[in-house]
């Protein structure tokens, strides 16, 4: 087996967003990436390529989690008739943004599908 995909191909990353579930372990999405690259025609990425794509994507969605987290709350807060501290609500979505783009610059290839 030849493993020579290029860590900067944009179509890697695509494959492990779409196929990575977070209750499975990194090699099991390995494995399926791999598949899925081989019948694209494309050589099968290394485990540690993916791997490293999988934490990066993993990271990513638990941040979206916690920003969608932050404006339920914000939700709850006013349809129980008082309302959120919007400057508070918007900092806190700048800190995960910003931590999100840290992620994210860990593998500059890596871009949202």
């Amino acid at each position: 087996m030849r493993f020579a995909v290029s860590p900067n191909d944009p179509r890697i990353a695509v494959l492990v967003v779409e196929l990575d579930r977070g209750d499975v372990p990194m090699a099991q999405t390995w494995r399926e990436v791999a598949g899925a690259a081989e019948r694209l025609g494309m050589r099968r990425p290394s485990y540690q390529h993916v791997r490293r794509l999988v934490r990066i994507e993993r990271r990513r969605r638990q941040l979206e989690a916690r920003g969608r987290a932050v404006l339920g709350r914000a939700a709850a807060t006013l349809a129980a008739g008082r309302v959120p501290s919007a400057v508070l609500v918007l900092e806190r979505l700048r800190e995960l943004r910003g931590a999100e783009e840290l992620v994210l610059q860990e593998h500059k290839a890596f871009k949202l599908p």
